[in-house]
């Protein structure tokens, strides 16, 4: 059975990409402009709040989606399946690549945000 993907899960990848585009360019306003200094911190509470959400809402429709693909054969009987030991619903791979991605984005903003100033 092939996998679908919903245009709600389009939107949170494309959200999460916007919000961290938007906030990078947030970012640089605020540490230029001494008078919104003190509003750093509220923004960098909605960015990672609204970032929890996303992924959390990817997450449900990813175990979802894997439920409805995994439901078993009521022909074939059920095999035991092994605990492959997941973190927050992640593979070991999955993992690392999500870590990866996100200190690559890191280092690419402030880098950015060094060459803007």
């Amino acid at each position: 059975m092939r996998k679908r993907t919903s245009p709600f899960e389009y939107f949170l990848y494309l959200a999460i990409c916007a919000e961290t585009g938007l906030a990078a360019m947030i970012y640089k306003v605020i540490f230029r402009d001494p008078d919104l200094a003190n509003l750093r911190v509220y923004f960098a509470l909605f960015y990672f709040a609204f970032l929890a959400w996303a992924i959390a809402q990817l997450n449900m429709l990813h175990l979802e989606r894997n439920k409805r693909v995994a439901t078993p054969d009521p022909v074939l009987p059920e095999v035991p399946t092994e605990n492959t030991g997941h973190v927050l619903g992640l593979t070991s791979p999955q993992l690392v690549i999500v870590v990866v991605v996100f200190a690559t984005a890191v280092a690419t903003f402030s880098c950015a945000l060094r060459l803007l100033r």
